[in-house]
């Protein structure tokens, strides 16, 4: 299994090598490379990369609790390109991923040839109180006890029945996280990545000049089909696709998402 190095923390992370352009495609909170990976076949023109983020699949490292943010998962994936040799690339990323690429896109924009936003869920400020609760709770509930005994306090807690009302795929997602093996040593991401955001200021995104590409779908309260729009607003080459909800079929949005994906990249 692949692994490097970077500030005392082994990464685990995909790379098909090959001459195909790069895509650096990351994950969401609590995922692991098989979220993207998944979501993109394979092919001889995309040379799909992506890693774990600290604390998160085989990255079970994290460093301090203050290093769960959109800064420091830059600076991780860039680390990697270096790695790899990989001077320029797209990137894009799922809900968390979606944020460290706008991040990232924003800070090293020579490195950055295409960007893509699948489902963002920050804008340029702290996750909404309700969705910054709901994962809070999560780190809470594991303090003390076991995960499948924290995961049954959380069923029973208000704010995951306030979530899943919403949307019950919203709420098997928030559920999802415990069962990650080592989920309780690294709850405080729950915590640090709601309260942060990808920048401060969404005036900066008029400066991205690169094509760009956002997904977002209705019914989503973690990932709101509003800060797509936002996001596409400002961002002066932004192209806008609405996919279908999870909680309608996560097989069509599955599809709708490479779909997207696919031939924006093929785009020349």
């Amino acid at each position: 299994m692949p692994y490097f190095t970077y500030e005392h923390i082994r990464f685990y992370y995909e790379d098909d090598g090959g001459d195909g352009e790069p895509f650096i495609f990351l994950h969401g909170l609590g995922g692991d490379v098989n979220q993207t990976f998944g979501l993109m076949k394979q092919s001889n023109h995309i040379r799909r990369v992506s890693l774990d983020f600290r604390g998160h699949g085989k990255t079970v490292a994290f460093g301090h609790a203050d290093d769960f943010s959109f800064k420091q998962f830059a600076e991780d994936v860039m680390a990697l390109a270096e790695y790899l040799h990989i001077s320029q690339f797209n990137i894009g990323g799922i809900s968390t991923g979606a944020g460290v690429s706008l991040h990232l896109a924003l800070r090293y924009p020579d490195s950055v040839k295409k960007l893509i936003l699948s489902r963002p869920a920050w804008k340029d400020k702290p996750q909404e109180t309700l969705i910054r609760e709901a994962y809070a709770k999560v780190h809470e509930v594991l303090q003390d006890t076991d995960p499948l005994t924290a995961q049954n306090r959380y069923e029973n807690s208000e704010v995951y029945k306030s979530i899943n009302s919403l949307s019950t795929y919203a709420g098997e997602s928030l559920l999802g996280q415990f069962k990650y093996p080592y989920v309780k040593e690294t709850s405080m991401k729950f915590v640090k990545l709601p309260m942060d955001c990808p920048n401060h200021d969404r005036e900066a995104w008029k400066n991205l000049k690169l094509p760009t590409l956002i997904l977002a779908s209705q019914l989503d309260p973690i990932h709101p089909y509003t800060y797509g729009r936002v996001l596409s607003e400002y961002i002066p080459n932004a192209k806008f696709i609405e996919i279908t909800s999870k909680t309608i079929s996560n097989k069509q949005h599955n599809q709708d998402s490479y779909e997207a994906i696919e031939n924006f990249l093929n785009e020349r």
